[in-house]
């Protein structure tokens, strides 16, 4: 059993241990122990915002080199939007048809609800979904794991609602984990699914950098995060695909079944 094996089974145990260690080193040399907290504590927030840690749960961050379909191309990549439908969904999803590539939306569920026609439409032009939360709200990750499994259950019941189909993949709201988190994607039966190539294009307004950090970091078995409101996606996704395409790669659409290949 490895080190993150032990600590997600132990994880209370875990944290009596680094407490405890904390306090003998308070009365041997008081500053020890505020390094072995507060550095105890930033490994635990670096692994709760960085799912390829994997210290919480086992997330599918690359299209396996062997997943299905087969096709004579140079590799299988998946385009992947978050927090979809918004007002920028309609936009992406022309950019996508006149390219004719299929890409994995992470639907919230307040958000389907109050865009329901979009949801459709996504479903309707063959797009993949994913469970993404129904509120997607800063403070869900701080909630009981009960809470956050009723958010995934209200959100995957409401893409049933409006467009008639189920989703069987989640992606956590800003991508963070942590216990209770884990304890409710366990519960409720869904793979997690990451990303291996973060875009920042929430953070990135110039289009040409943008484009930029996705084409140096684009290689075969890559899943690329996305999203479909910022006003600079649309704008550089017309040169992506055309890049995808100059590459011989393929756009796959995820799904149990291709991430676990």
């Amino acid at each position: 059993m490895n080190v993150i094996s032990w600590f997600r089974r132990h994880t209370v145990i875990a944290h009596l241990l680094a407490c405890l260690l904390a306090l003998l080193l308070f009365f041997v040399w008081a500053p020890a122990a505020l390094i072995v907290i507060v550095a105890y504590v930033s490994v635990l927030g670096v692994a709760s915002m960085n799912m390829a840690l994997n210290l919480y749960l086992d997330a599918f961050r690359h299209i396996p080199a062997g997943a299905p379909p087969a096709a004579d191309t140079g590799g299988q990549i998946a385009l992947s939007f978050d927090d979809s439908p918004t007002d920028g969904t309609a936009q992406v999803l022309a950019i996508l048809k006149a390219h004719k590539v299929k890409a994995t939306f992470f639907i919230v569920g307040a958000h389907a609800a109050a865009r329901p026609d979009l949801l459709r439409q996504i479903v309707h032009e063959g797009h993949a979904i994913g469970n993404h939360s129904h509120c997607h709200e800063h403070t869900l990750p701080m909630r009981s794991a009960a809470t956050i499994l009723a958010d995934i259950r209200q959100c995957s019941h409401t893409i049933q609602d409006i467009a008639g189909v189920t989703p069987h993949m989640y992606r956590p709201p800003f991508g963070v984990v942590n216990p209770a988190i884990a304890r409710a994607v366990a519960d409720s039966g869904l793979p997690c699914v990451g990303w291996s190539l973060r875009s920042f294009d929430t953070a990135t307004p110039r289009p040409e950098r943008l484009l930029s950090r996705i084409v140096r970091r684009l290689k075969p078995g890559a899943i690329i995060l996305l999203h479909d409101y910022p006003a600079v996606t649309p704008q550089i996704l017309p040169a992506l695909l055309q890049e995808i395409e100059r590459r011989n790669l393929s756009c796959v659409l995820l799904s149990p079944e291709i991430l676990q290949s």
